[in-house]
Parts: C-alpha cells; sequence; structure tokens
C-alpha cells in the first residue's frame, strides 16, 4: 500500500534537500514529528538511523535504506512485522521544485494492521507537506 502527499515549492531543490536532511531540526518545523534523536554520526547515507517520535504514536527507529544526494533519500521502520518505508523525493520545476512524500507498508502483518498506519500517513503527510513548503519559502 502506497500513500503520498505532493506539494510544489518556489525554492530551489537545494534549500528543500538542505532543510529535509537536517534530521534534528524537524521538531522545530514540522508538527507531526516531536522528537528526533540522531543515532549515528554524519550526513544522511545507507545506515544512518534516527529515533523519531511523533504525536500519538511510540517512538521508532527509522533507517535510511537509499539516497541519491540532493534528489530523494527512502528510510525504512519494522513495527510488529510490517514494514513501512518513507520516500522524500525532490525533483526540480521550472519555477521551483516538486516534492512528494509517500508512504509503503509491506510486510507479513500489513494486511491486518497496515490501516493503522495509512490512516495516520493520510493525516501527517499533508501537514509535513504544508510545513517543509512553509519552513523553505520563510525569509
Amino acid at each position: 500500500m502506497r500513500i503520498e502527499q505532493t506539494v510544489e515549492i518556489a525554492a530551489p531543490p537545494s534549500r528543500i534537500w538542505d532543510v529535509t536532511v537536517d534530521l534534528a531540526q524537524w521538531p522545530r518545523w514540522n508538527p507531526t514529528v516531536s522528537r528526533v534523536e540522531v543515532l549515528d554520526a554524519g550526513p544522511v547515507r545507507p545506515g544512518l538511523r534516527a529515533r523519531l517520535t511523533q504525536p500519538g504514536n511510540r517512538p521508532a527507529v527509522w533507517t535510511v535504506t537509499r539516497v541519491d544526494e540532493g534528489r530523494w533519500f527512502e528510510w525504512r521502520t519494522a513495527p510488529l512485522g510490517m514494514r513501512v518505508d518513507a520516500i522524500h523525493d525532490i525533483r526540480p520545476t521550472e519555477t521551483g521544485t516538486h516534492v512528494t512524500l509517500a508512504i509503503e507498508i509491506g510486510g507479513w502483518t500489513a494486511p491486518i494492521l497496515g490501516w493503522i498506519v495509512a490512516r495516520v500517513s493520510r493525516k501527517f503527510l499533508p501537514m509535513e507537506a504544508k510545513a517543509l513548503q512553509e519552513r523553505c519559502t520563510a525569509a
């Protein structure tokens, strides 16, 4: 199952990338993240882990699985036999940047428990997209 939200941001892709990969700062601008603890030093790269706390959810450790520097990164958490991948995709346009935020849910318990993640994702992704847009276009 895939849930996604797209937004056009009137800012260059490099600005969106810098804000997106500064994980420790997410709680300052993203209303769906109340705390981030980056567990590994260095830039966003495969293997980097961070513990995110989101309103109404238990803390979850996310591990970066794939990165295309400046363009997108994916990371994964695996609660209760599910696989939850979050994708942050940044693409230049003539007037700024097209951003897609997506959640992909799989695993053997996804048919039973995936609806919970999907419900939260349908609520959080629009909030995250709007907050990212506001953060990247603020003076």
